[in-house]
């Protein structure tokens, strides 16, 4: 895997940089053991082309690098003559995948689809269907676009799993962040053996994208997210080698803003996501894009809404990776899935901290899709929602929050 080298300095190379290589030749991305295991046993179960139907379900934390896996799997199977294919249920993450790896070339792209148009294939028409963040799988691939006479009662995941010889299922059961998205270990084994396929399981461990081991589960433990929460202790209280993750907390979203400028001046990559606690306005041709965003008298609007470029700003699912999308806030539907040098992360008043645990208020946030959801339900998806958010970066996060008294438990957490 591509480490973040010097991003005081520079910018690393993303997956996104790679991704057009790592289709042409052979190891691109520098794997760890973990995920060599996965690549030997793939490589088995496609040169047991009379062998049963398999399905390999992975499972890893952010960084634990599935999608260099992902796409080392694509690229050793295109090159060895079988037919592969690549999903995902990210409109961001696969356009993104196309603009890059597949630029200039429809039969690349046509590598790259999503889980409904994955699902179309017909049955065993594929060697290697690898279907990345299995985690955003839905119970079927109807969608209310598609005609009566294409509906399906067959799940997605059986429509996927008939589809390949050899089916690899990469996920993160916590970055399942929005109703109707069921991908889970226990699901996808289940829908396996139903087909009548072999399953074989496996965890990435290995931390691929954090200057830290522990930055995903100090994230995880601050927002409650195990089974026996508790707070994390601080950051810095704890010795690491150098170069270490770096953590701060920020006063104003202004101070934010100055720290992040600070690194980008010597070359990093930086992006500012926030909670979806404010309005998202439809930009529209010869408009500026709106100030949605308004804490005090600091205003930034978030990124593009949809597939176009608006007044010279990239679409949402190249927010991540078009420079001149570091001028508006992300949210998590354009960031998930991607990585920068620093990010910079907001969080609005739908996570407060009160008498000592999380509170999340329903009526703050302005997303749509939690629409009609139990209180449960949100709790959970918003806390999620900001552990994606808080870790998208390689060499360091600043957090800020528009509630004083979360602010002071972010300085006990993390400056102490």
């Amino acid at each position: 895997m591509p480490t973040a080298g010097s991003p005081s300095h520079s910018a690393a190379p993303t997956l996104f940089d790679l991704a057009a290589r790592s289709l042409t030749h052979a190891n691109v991305f520098a794997l760890s053991d973990d995920q060599q295991a996965v690549l030997g046993h793939v490589r088995r179960c496609l040169a047991d082309e009379n062998g049963p139907r398999a399905v390999v379900v992975v499972a890893g934390a952010a960084g634990t690098g599935k999608s260099a896996l992902a796409l080392t799997l694509l690229g050793e199977a295109v090159r060895a003559g079988h037919r592969a294919r690549h999903a995902t249920g990210s409109q961001a993450f696969t356009t993104a995948l196309r603009k890059t790896a597949g630029h200039g070339s429809r039969a690349t792209q046509r590598l790259l689809q999503y889980f409904g148009t994955a699902a179309d294939t017909a049955p065993g028409r594929v060697d290697l269907l690898v279907c990345d963040d299995a985690h955003q799988l839905r119970a079927t691939s109807n969608t209310r676009y598609t005609p009566a006479s294409r509906r399906s009662d067959r799940t997605q995941a059986a429509q996927l799993i008939e589809a390949a010889r050899v089916v690899v299922f990469l996920l993160d059961e916590d970055q399942a962040v929005r109703p109707g998205q069921i991908g889970t270990c226990d699901y996808l084994e289940t829908a396996a053996r139903a087909c009548g396929a072999t399953v074989h399981t496996a965890e990435l461990t290995s931390q691929h994208r954090h200057r830290s081991v522990r930055y995903d589960s100090w994230v995880r433990a601050l927002l409650g997210l195990d089974d026996a929460p508790c707070l994390p202790t601080s950051w810095n209280a704890e010795e690491e080698p150098a170069p270490r993750f770096e953590l701060r907390v920020a006063d104003s979203p202004g101070e934010l803003q100055q720290l992040l400028r600070a690194k980008t001046r010597l070359g990093a990559s930086a992006r500012i996501t926030a909670g979806l606690c404010w309005p998202w306005t439809d930009a529209r041709p010869g408009n500026p894009l709106a100030d949605d965003i308004v804490i005090g008298d600091w205003r930034r609007p978030w990124s593009v809404k949809g597939q176009r470029t608006v007044n010279g700003q990239p679409p949402s699912p190249l927010w991540a990776i078009d420079p001149a999308g570091a001028g508006q806030i992300g949210s998590v539907y354009s960031a998930q899935g991607f990585e920068y040098d620093y990010g910079g992360v907001i969080l609005g008043p739908d996570l407060l901290w009160r008498d000592d645990r999380w509170v999340t208020d329903p009526a703050a946030t302005h997303d749509d899709a939690l629409d009609g959801a139990t209180a449960d339900d949100v709790d959970l998806w918003v806390r999620r929602t900001y552990r994606v958010l808080l870790t998208r970066a390689r060499a360091g996060t600043v957090v800020y929050s528009t509630d004083t008294e979360t602010r002071a438990l972010l300085h006990a957490v993390i400056d102490a």
